[in-house]
């Protein structure tokens, strides 16, 4: 059942992480002077935290403790919705009526891939692509860290009861 965990664990992280990339591809500088409503932000409002939640949960199962889990995914989960609730609040005052249109027929948080719109087209500088994968090295780097837990407990260097077996 670990490896199993672990293995959703991993695909998650990357998963998230590619999410990241590509919502921070869509938004780039244009972040609360324009409202960026194609790629990501057309099946979500809030992409970047979705992605985020999808690593942190991909860590939890990959760390296969379930009191990391318990504990990790809601706390994220709260500190990212209220965030997200703000973000939403600003949004609205600066944008009024267009930001009202969008809210009505985006989902806040739980993407619907069916109502995806590319852009013809994305700029981006390079330095915030740079930022968000520098961000996503963390991430990924969770992966093989994960690994030597798993290694040091087995190895019974490390203790926890609240291993998923």
């Amino acid at each position: 059942m670990h490896e199993l965990f672990e293995n959703i664990g991993v695909i998650l992280v990357i998963a998230g992480v590619l999410g990241r990339l590509w919502s921070t591809l869509y938004i780039g500088q244009r972040k609360n002077r324009h409202l960026i409503v194609t790629g990501p932000y057309s099946i979500t409002r809030n992409p970047l935290y979705v992605s985020s939640m999808l690593a942190i949960l991909g860590v939890s199962l990959m760390i296969g403790s379930a009191l990391i889990t318990a504990i990790f995914v809601p706390i994220f989960f709260f500190l990212f919705a209220y965030a997200a609730r703000r973000e939403s609040e600003y949004l609205r005052s600066k944008f009024g009526s267009v930001y009202d249109d969008y809210a009505a027929r985006t989902p806040f948080f739980v993407p619907n891939p069916l109502l995806m719109k590319l852009g013809a087209e994305v700029t981006f500088r390079t330095s915030s692509l740079t930022t968000a994968f520098r961000d996503a090295l963390f991430l990924i780097a969770l992966i093989p860290l994960s690994e030597l837990l798993e290694f040091l407990h087995e190895g019974r260097y490390l203790y926890a009861v609240f291993y998923i077996p």
